[in-house]
């Protein structure tokens, strides 16, 4: 439990620090920012997996691993920034994120429904907790458009769908063995949407210094991290730590000056924490049996 939630706690919050450089990226075509920075992030988890080969799972790739491997690259991470980047064009960033930031509530309800298990109510209660106090910390936006809701839905998706897809292969893959077959996955996506849309430049400078970033901190080390959380305390739980990423970008922005925190941010801050706790805090009650439980009577 505790080498889960620290891997997904880091995860998120590396995630929630790439906000501070997207602005960077605006302008960049978005088919080619993705491209590279998968392409970037895979070449660096294949050196890693080739070090690390003699002690990772050695189960085979099957056309089943194959299949979810695809689903998570198409929606999880390209389906999801794309999503992302068309929602905001038409819809408040903020509002965006408030949408997207219902995935712990999402994901606590469609996990145990496709283990055709009843939701757990402190893990679904958790959720809203965790949603709430994203939603105070980021704020509800102020402007909207059907197509922004739209697209701010697909993202939705696309984070469900980042956890859920890959959380029945981790136990045959490991973390990072799927981190690295999903960036791999994703290059071939990304090129037929740069050939489809034709958008393709050099990065500037500052351009390259952020795709770096996303490549090698938010991509490959953020992805092994995440999943090493979902294989370790399941995707509900891991699903509540999404909450700390507003709370990251509020942090990071304040760290270089370009931001500064509010007392929403402070007091949705402290709901996320306490919704954590809500869902890390599941009592797991053992069966006794009555043998035992006899021979634990105190002889008199």
């Amino acid at each position: 439990m505790v080498r889960g939630s620290v891997c997904a706690a880091s995860a998120m919050t590396m995630v929630g620090n790439s906000v501070a450089v997207m602005g960077v990226l605006r302008d960049f075509p978005v088919f080619a920012g993705q491209a590279f920075r998968f392409a970037l992030a895979a070449v660096l988890l294949l050196v890693v997996l080739r070090v690390r080969a003699a002690s990772l799972p050695k189960a085979p790739v099957t056309p089943r691993h194959w299949v979810r491997i695809v689903v998570l690259s198409a929606l999880g991470m390209v389906g999801f920034n794309l999503a992302v980047v068309a929602a905001e064009q038409d819809t408040d960033p903020a509002l965006v994120g408030v949408i997207v930031g219902c995935a712990p509530v999402v994901i606590a309800l469609v996990t145990p429904l496709m283990a055709r298990t009843a939701p757990s109510s402190r893990i679904v209660l958790a959720g809203i907790i965790v949603t709430g106090g994203a939603a105070l910390a980021q704020g509800l936006g102020s402007s909207s458009s059907t197509q922004g809701l739209l697209f701010s839905a697909c993202a939705l998706a696309g984070e469900v769908a980042f956890a859920l897809a890959a959380a029945p292969i981790l136990g045959d893959l490991g973390a990072l063995r799927v981190s690295t077959y999903a960036c791999v996955a994703a290059i071939p996506l990304c090129l037929v949407g740069v050939l489809v849309t034709g958008q393709f430049r050099l990065p500037e400078p500052g351009q390259l210094l952020a795709l770096l970033w996303l490549g090698v901190v938010v991509t490959a080390c953020a992805y092994v991290l995440w999943f090493t959380a979902v294989g370790d305390i399941g995707p509900e739980r891991a699903g509540l730590f999404t909450g700390l990423v507003p709370i990251a970008a509020v942090a990071a922005t304040a760290l270089l000056g370009t931001g500064s925190p509010t007392w929403a941010h402070v007091l949705g801050s402290a709901v996320v924490l306490t919704g954590l706790l809500v869902g890390l805090t599941t009592a797991e009650r053992r069966a006794v049996d009555p043998a035992e439980a006899a021979a634990q009577v105190p002889r008199t």
